[in-house]
């Protein structure tokens, strides 16, 4: 019967303690707290007292306690000037390079006989249809790897590889 009662009284003061905790929290959220003044009387006077800037004058330092030298300079006056001539650096003059178009090239195709190991490449260079053979040469045009769909073509070492053109 003790403990039930002790128990009763201990659960209204904790209930009591979180009450005041969550209407304190509560209060500053909902509840204005301002207030109004109607009758101010208006023979009141404010006086402002300004406060003087204090001026000082810092001295030079004769040494520097961090970096343990001395921090003054020695006058320009006797020190004398030498001016450098720049140096000319000749830069190598680069020429741009010629930039050279390659001709309009179309690949149709190649021919493959029981005679010959190598087969016979049909390519348009420049609207002219042309019979090569790998390795050869037309207008500075190179075959260098002949496949199924594609041929492999040098000019002016640079490759590029065309495919094939079907119409």
């Amino acid at each position: 019967m003790l403990k039930k009662r002790i128990n009763i009284v201990l659960l209204i003061l904790v209930l009591g303690l979180w009450g005041a905790i969550g209407y304190k929290t509560v209060n500053q959220y909902f509840f204005s707290k301002e207030q109004t003044i109607s009758n101010v009387p208006s023979n009141m006077r404010f006086n402002f007292s300004q406060f003087k800037k204090d001026t000082f004058n810092l001295e030079e330092i004769e040494r520097d306690p961090f970096l343990n030298k001395s921090s003054i300079t020695p006058d320009n006056s006797t020190v004398e000037k030498v001016y450098l001539k720049p140096k000319v650096i000749n830069k190598p003059i680069v020429k741009p390079k010629l930039i050279i178009n390659w001709p309009l090239v179309s690949y149709y195709g190649y021919i493959k006989s029981k005679d010959k190991t190598e087969e016979l490449i049909l390519v348009k260079i420049d609207n002219k249809l042309h019979k090569l053979r790998k390795n050869e040469s037309v207008d500075g045009v190179i075959i260098k790897k002949v496949f199924n769909d594609s041929i492999e073509v040098f000019f002016n070492k640079e490759r590029k590889i065309i495919r094939v053109e079907i119409k």
